[in-house]
Formats: structure tokens, sequence, C-alpha cells
């Protein structure tokens, strides 16, 4: 069942009716049993999956509450990571890991037919955040399995995130508070611009960058085009499915972490990555970055966390040696920003400045992009190949597909989603009308969506 689907449509005000009718003692149980019924509509099997993940990752919260025996807590951390680790390395590296073997030994691989799970990444990471978290002594044991299985299920964020952490989520769920007029209007805001975001923007970037990755030889300048499309169509696919996810909980009276910050406006790829899909940097700084050693143990070390760190970022995004590249790219970017500071190079002054600042962060990204976005490394080296070849740009639009009218399209409808954007964060100080307006701008985007063929799904719900 995708955000984007007319079935979450009849999904979702059922759920809040629900939710909104039972009294606050069983509202819970609504919120778990439409978590588990959304999560079945991808695959009843793997429910099971994700319900053990919920119940072993509280059995060991339960028992380093009740122990106080160093080497025994660290026992319990440690099979407890084990666990969630290696049902996450199964089903989503399994036949990477083996086809890499493989390689080393001179020998062909034939992969194994393994499903992996729908966002098996991010209630993998909220369940170690948990563990984590009750080991260190941060937060304490949730005994109620009900409330804790709704922290790792919970529909909104089940799929693709915001990561969220226990201390932040767990209270909210307990509560089970009645949402106010506020969070209606909110919800309401946050859902139809994340809407327009991903049925207009992505799905239309999309068609044009399908075609440009897909070309056997695409000019460069179609090249260039298709990356600069999909910067934008991965930032709208995935920040239009934070805005629908924290549009969903906050009609549920519950209210979710904000994920992106602008990320584009950045002028170095530290603020980029504060901007970014914040739940995961953080995640990634409080669980492998500084217990790496952080920026505490001198530049050498802190170097090498840097790159470790992004070195699995790039792997947690996806089971192939492009990623691995992105993520290590980005890990440079800022191992180079790190040096320069400290030779002493601050932030410029002047407005010309920041502009280059600004362009080349901006270029550093999409130029990462396309290792992302790319089926091999081999694919992403033939990208790069083209884009130092002569330029026609007839044949650039050609192999994009675009026509007359497309680039007009374009600016139109980032006009209009720049405006919902900050539409969407305002809070009581825009009238009904500010409603009115999105609902008939979604409605419009959502024609023009049932008018697409190559409509497509969210890029994270692969991660």
């Amino acid at each position: 069942m995708s955000f984007d689907s007319a079935a979450y449509l009849a999904f979702l005000p059922l759920v809040c009716a629900a939710h909104r009718l039972f009294p606050a003692r069983g509202r819970w149980v609504v919120l778990l049993a439409a978590s588990c019924l959304f999560y079945m509509s991808w695959n009843i099997p793997l429910t099971l999956l994700l319900l053990a993940a919920a119940g072993s990752s509280w059995l060991a919260g339960l028992a380093l509450a009740r122990t106080a025996r160093p080497g025994l807590r660290r026992l319990i951390l440690a099979l407890a990571l084990g666990l969630c680790l290696g049902l996450l390395g199964y089903f989503k590296y399994f036949n990477f890991l083996a086809q890499a073997l493989s390689g080393l030994l001179g020998r062909a691989w034939d992969p194994w037919d393994i499903i992996l799970p729908v966002g098996c990444s991010f209630y993998t990471f909220q369940a170690l955040s948990y563990v984590i978290d009750v080991y260190r002594g941060n937060l304490p044991a949730e005994r109620h399995f009900g409330y804790y299985a709704l922290y790792i299920c919970f529909f909104p964020q089940l799929v693709a995130g915001p990561i969220e952490r226990a201390g932040d989520l767990l209270p909210q769920l307990r509560q089970a508070r009645r949402p106010d007029r506020s969070d209606l209007r909110q919800g309401l805001r946050l859902l139809l611009s994340g809407f327009f975001r991903k049925v207009v923007i992505a799905d239309f970037c999309g068609r044009f960058v399908d075609a440009v990755y897909a070309a056997e030889r695409p000019d460069g300048s179609a090249v260039l085009a298709g990356t600069l499309l999909f910067a934008l169509q991965i930032y709208c696919d995935f920040s239009g499915y934070s805005e629908i996810a924290a549009g969903s909980a906050r009609l549920l009276g519950v209210r979710l972490m904000r994920n992106f910050d602008r990320p584009y406006l950045s002028r170095s790829l530290r603020e980029f990555w504060r901007r970014w899909h914040i739940s995961l940097g953080r995640w990634f700084t409080d669980y492998l970055y500084i217990p790496l050693g952080g920026s505490r143990r001198g530049l050498g070390r802190q170097l090498a966390a840097t790159l470790a760190v992004f070195a699995v970022s790039g792997l947690w995004h996806g089971a192939d040696w492009t990623f691995v590249v992105w993520g290590l790219l980005h890990g440079g970017y800022l191992a180079l920003e790190l040096l320069g500071e400290r030779a002493g190079l601050g932030p410029p002054r002047t407005r010309a400045g920041r502009t280059a600042r600004w362009a080349l962060t901006f270029a550093a990204v999409s130029f990462a992009w396309i290792f992302f976005r790319a089926d091999s490394l081999d694919h992403a080296a033939a990208l790069i190949r083209r884009l130092f070849t002569p330029w026609d740009l007839g044949a650039g639009l050609t192999c994009l597909g675009a026509g007359p009218l497309d680039g007009l399209r374009l600016a139109l409808i980032l006009a209009l989603t720049s405006t919902l954007h900050r539409l969407s964060r305002e809070e009581e100080t825009v009238g009904d009308m500010t409603c009115v307006y999105c609902f008939l701008s979604t409605a419009i985007a959502w024609l023009i969506r049932l008018g697409q063929s190559g409509a497509g799904t969210f890029i994270y719900f692969q991660f």
C-alpha cells in the first residue's frame, strides 16, 4: 500500500476515524492493528519478521533492565545487535557478500531468490537505537509490549522513516493524544505538500531520468540534464514521503521529526548532511561516528571515522558497489573540508564567495548522485565519460524525450511546489483559504498523475 495509492487515501481516513472514536486506553490497539494491516499489504509472511524484530529487541531491553552485571549486559547487547544485524545482513546483503567472495575465489555465484522486506533497514535501525539507549542507561526499558511494538511498526514512518528515537516517539504513543484543530490543519498541509512533491515533481523528473540512464550512448548534455533532474527527483521523492508520513502522523496526534531542511541550499557538505535525511545522519553520528572516536582522538581518527561512517551509510542504502562508492565520495568530500578548515580555510565572507561555495557543494552532491542512480560501476563510469565528449543539444533533447513545453511545465511546477513548501510550514497564521488552495492544486496534480504512464513508487522503498 504505497502512500501515493488510492488504497492509502481510503485507509488513512478510516484509521483516523477509528483512532478518534476509541477511548485513549485502546488507541494503541487501533494503531498497531492498522500498522500490521499496512505492512501486510506489502507481504503477509514478512510481517512475522517485523514482529520478530520487535519482540527480540523488546526482550533484550527487559533483560538489560533486570541485570547490573557488566559482562552479562554486554552479552545481551551483543546478542541483540547480532540478531538484528544478522536478519538485515541475510535479507539485504547475503547475495552481495557471497558474490564478492565468489569473485575473489574466481568462481561464479548464482544469486539466491531472497525477498528484501520493505522498510527493513529503517525498522532495524530503530530497534537497534532502542537497545543501545537502554544499555547506555539513556532510556528506561519499555515494559508494555504493545506500546513498543507500535513504536517499531507505526505505519506512517515504518517503510522509509524518519528513524525515530524511542525517547521521542514512545511517550507520544503512550499518551494517545486526540489531535486538535492545529494538528488537523498542519497534517493536511503536510499531506498535500508531500503528495504534490511526489506525484508532480518527482514523477515528472523521473520520466526523463529513466530515459537517460536507460540509453545505450546518451549525449553528454543529456547525462548532465538527467543527473540534475535526478537530484531534484530524489529530493522531492524522499522529502515528499517524509511530509506525507509527518502529515499522516499529525492527523493521529503524533509529531514526527523533520527529516529535510532545504539541503540544496547548503554551502558545505557538512551542512548538507545536517539538512539531508536528518534522522539517518543523527543515527550514524550517535551510534557509529562517536563510538569510533569522532573528533575527540585526533585528526587521523576523525578522518578514519568519517570515511567508515559514510562507507557504511552507502552500504546501508543498497547492496551494491555503486552505493559504497557514493558513500565514500561523500566521506572524501567531508575529509577534504575538514583538512581545509585545519589549514585555515574558513567560510567565505563575501556574497560571491558564498555563491561559489554553494555552487561547488551542489555540483559535488550532484556528481555523486551518478553512482547512486547508475546500475553498476561500469555504467557510472560510462556516463561520466559521456560528460566529457562533444555535446549535441539536439541529440540530448531526443535522448531525454523532452517536448517543447516540458521546460515550461517544470518551471511551473517548481514555482507551485515552492509555494506549497512555504505554506506547509505555517501553523495558525494562514486561513482556511490556504487549505482550499492546497486541495485544489493537489487535485490538479493528481489528475496530471493519472494521465501519466510512468508514475512510480517511492525511491527509498527499496532501502
